[in-house]
């Protein structure tokens, strides 16, 4: 038996007007549906004051625009936050991870002092706490605030004169490079150096990107340092925050005039000996000779030797290429600056770069 049923009497066809009307009415949905999506894209965003901000503008899509107050900060776990205050009141300006890398990877996480206009979500605590939200990267509008740089010749400031209440001027030092702090591998750490001028100290601090503008190179301490940044406080500690890789130079001539007097003083040497696994971390200049090489995966192991003793340089492959370590060989002269790595007992320093070591004549 056969499961089709046949159907009884003549078929009936709806009239052509109808058909045409259903046709228009879908072709006129799908237009309907463009239009509004165009008119949601290309509307003007409102720009609104802080102060006119209200709970029922929770989630809103809104601009603001002013002056940043605190330098945006990138999360470990993805993420960055500043603070802006467009003259009526101040607000946080959120954004995810996408947004923190377009933005990093891009240069333009905004700072103190910039001028900066940003598009996102309203975001409204029930204490009233009020944030916005970046949906893109590509809607932060961000204007740099940088005085010039300073012209040769220009008058220097000495590092004991440096106060607190000079936070946030630009200003130019030079000084003795004594000590580097070099982040570990994924930290959002800013890289350190430490000037040192007739005994007082400051900390000069950068961020990876003025790191690769200074080609992966950091100057070895001993070296004369000129920076010009802007003066910061952070944990009661003064800081300069040096933000282009030209703001910091290795002065070559070694009577630089700093205000009253010449930066003549080197960092130290420290011996071998003296250098001890509790002191793991820290950043140590040796000079010793060099003995036969070892390779092990991923790179290549010296001892080195003065005469207080012996410890181990560990080359890794892709922090110093082979190429860079062309010059190396055993009974080689060798300066190295480098964080101390405790491996199974082993004192280790590990150079970050092929600026962090140099061969040195022999004595």
């Amino acid at each position: 038996m056969s499961d089709d049923y046949p159907v009884y009497g003549p078929q009936v066809k709806r009239p052509l007007r109808v058909r045409v009307l259903q046709i228009a009415s879908v072709v006129l949905a799908f237009v309907g549906l463009i239009l509004l999506y165009l008119y949601s894209v290309n509307r003007d965003i409102p720009l609104v004051r802080v102060d006119s901000v209200t709970p029922t503008m929770n989630f809103a899509y809104v601009r603001v625009s002013g002056e940043v107050t605190r330098d945006a900060y990138v999360f470990n776990s993805g993420g960055v936050v500043f603070n802006l205050n467009d003259g009526s009141g101040e607000i946080a300006i959120m954004g995810g991870r996408a947004q923190a890398e377009a933005l990093e990877n891009a240069g333009r996480l905004p700072r103190r002092g910039d001028r900066v206009e940003v598009a996102g979500s309203l975001s409204i605590s029930a204490d009233q706490e009020v944030k916005l939200r970046m949906q893109s990267a590509e809607q932060l509008v961000l204007q740099r605030k940088r005085a010039p740089s300073p012209a040769p010749g220009t008058s220097q400031i000495r590092l004991a004169d440096i106060t607190a209440a000079q936070k946030d001027q630009q200003i130019s030092v030079t000084g003795v490079l004594k000590d580097i702090n070099v982040p570990g591998p994924g930290s959002k750490a800013p890289y350190v150096l430490t000037l040192e001028q007739n005994g007082a100290e400051l900390d000069v601090i950068f961020w990876d990107k003025v790191f690769q503008g200074l080609e992966r190179k950091l100057p070895m301490p001993g070296k004369i340092i000129r920076a010009f940044g802007r003066v910061d406080v952070y944990k009661d500690k003064i800081q300069l925050k040096v933000w282009e890789p030209g703001d910091l130079k290795e002065v070559t001539d070694t009577k630089t005039p700093v205000s009253d007097g010449m930066v003549t003083s080197i960092a130290s040497i420290t011996l071998i000996a003296s250098i001890t696994a509790e002191q793991k971390g820290g950043v140590f200049t040796v000079v010793g000779t060099l003995g036969e090489p070892k390779s092990i995966p991923g790179g290549v192991i010296y001892p080195i030797t003065d005469d207080s003793g012996e410890m181990v340089v560990l080359f890794w492959d892709k922090q110093v290429s082979g190429e860079e370590r062309d010059a190396l060989e055993s009974g080689v002269h060798l300066r190295v600056t480098a964080p101390l790595v405790v491996y199974k007992g082993t004192l280790e320093l590990v150079p970050e770069d092929v600026g962090a070591f140099r061969v040195e004549e022999s004595q």
